[in-house]
């Protein structure tokens, strides 16, 4: 089954504990703190390939999960790290966060997104021996990590799209020029998914996509609307399919339908309505007055300097003249781009993209006063207050002489808090003092 859209949350692995442990020696007198770190949690990679062509694999597993990284112990043993997690979207999926901006667009097979990050393994209390602090018995919490919502929305990787509205033969010609085999009816809407074919011409071939019919206010959502528009993004080339089978009736029907569908992709995007596009009027075999058809052509190159291939695909008449035109339009842009990303080619063969942490600087705080209760929000002493434990007061005392040697306080004064306020800090509560 097609889906091209799904929402999926996903959650890095939490990092693992230090420990807290000594070693005895032999005197039984003397001992040696030996508490060894906690592992990092897994981190959460996205993957294109092409092995997938749909989402339907994200409509029951929505949640997904690294593993946690393990707890240090005595003699100084590191916690193992958790394993990354990897899932794998097909190529053209763009990810999204829930405020609906673009975190990333997996456009060719291979691209990676790091999206999440595992949490840091805590310390465990060898790493804290000093010469102020010679027997530490406390460790570090592993960090904790969130669970997030993420928008996945593919968009089909495809050379040319078969564009128009509802019952003008699109899917009849895909299935003349391509191996595709779609649904082909004689009544609107029949095609209700992208159909994707491949076309060989010589020792070349190319992709073509169906998109199901459009109908006017498309773009707006009318119909099946832009759920499918989004789908014409990545092409190349633009196949404008007329359906001429009531030009005796209507002799500007094609100009009109034309302007329509040009306004449709105008409307949804002007990027879109600047792609190259050839003009392709179907169901000529059904025209008995073939100067209708030529009158109707004169009239188009009025509205539109592109190509015009009159066809019939029902019969195969210009059937294999449309397959020599896209495979020449499709192989000359492909050049073009192929010469683009040659220019601007990275010494990686595979983008691996990756999100921008937010600033750990502590001079990004930022403060809320609730009830005269001031609340601190900055990632990293919101990390450092929760990676301590806090029901231990030797743990306490080292978070508060590192937040001092942080100059906390005196930043939270010069932010107009006043000496006595409560301040809060994660799970921290505290009385701001000289």
């Amino acid at each position: 089954m097609f889906l091209d859209e799904a929402k999926i949350n996903i959650k890095a692995g939490n990092g693992g504990s230090g420990s807290a442990s000594f070693f005895l020696l032999k005197d039984r007198v003397k001992k040696i703190a030996c508490g060894g770190n906690g592992g990092k949690g897994g981190d959460v990679i996205v993957v294109a390939t092409r092995s997938l062509s749909t989402l339907y694999c994200f409509k029951d597993k929505i949640h997904h999960k690294a593993d946690n990284g393990q707890r240090g112990s005595s003699n100084k043993k590191a916690g193992r790290s958790g394993a990354d997690l990897y899932i794998s979207v097909p190529v053209g999926t763009i990810i999204k966060n829930q405020k609906g901006e673009i975190l990333c667009d997996l456009e060719e097979a291979g691209d990676k997104l790091l999206i999440l990050r595992g949490g840091k393994g805590g310390r465990g209390n060898a790493s804290f021996v000093s010469q102020r602090l010679k027997f530490p018995s406390f460790a570090e919490k592993g960090e904790e990590t969130q669970e997030l919502w993420f928008d996945l929305e593919l968009r089909l990787v495809a050379d040319a799209a078969l564009v128009g509205f509802p019952n003008a033969g699109k899917s009849t010609i895909i299935s003349m020029i391509s191996n595709a085999r779609p649904k082909i009816a004689d009544y609107p809407f029949t095609t209700l998914t992208p159909n994707l074919g491949v076309v060989f011409y010589g020792n070349d071939s190319f992709v073509v996509a169906d998109i199901p019919g459009l109908i006017k206010d498309a773009h707006l959502g009318v119909g099946l609307g832009d759920k499918f528009l989004r789908h014409i993004m990545r092409t190349i080339t633009i196949v404008m399919v007329l359906d001429c089978s009531g030009l005796s009736e209507d002799k500007k029907k094609l100009s009109r339908t034309f302007m329509e569908l040009r306004d449709e992709l105008r409307q949804y995007n002007e990027s879109l309505y600047e792609k190259k596009y050839i003009i392709v009027i179907n169901k000529i075999d059904l025209i008995s007055d073939k100067k209708l058809i030529e009158k109707a052509q004169k009239e188009l190159s009025k509205l539109s300097d592109a190509e015009i291939i009159p066809i019939s695909a029902q019969t195969g008449e210009n059937i294999k003249d449309l397959i020599k035109t896209l495979s020449e339009i499709v192989k000359t842009e492909k050049n073009i781009l192929a010469d683009e990303k040659l220019l601007n080619a990275e010494t990686d063969k595979i983008k691996v993209y990756e999100l921008d942490e937010e600033t750990l600087s502590i001079e990004n705080i930022k403060i809320t006063n609730k009830n005269n209760e001031y609340f601190v929000e900055n990632k990293n002493l919101e990390r450092i207050v929760a990676m301590t434990d806090l029901d231990n007061r030797e743990a306490l005392d080292y978070l508060k002489n590192k937040l001092k040697k942080m100059n906390i306080g005196d930043k939270l004064k010069k932010m107009g808090i006043k000496e006595g306020s409560t301040v809060i800090i994660g799970k921290l509560v505290f009385e701001l003092v000289d």
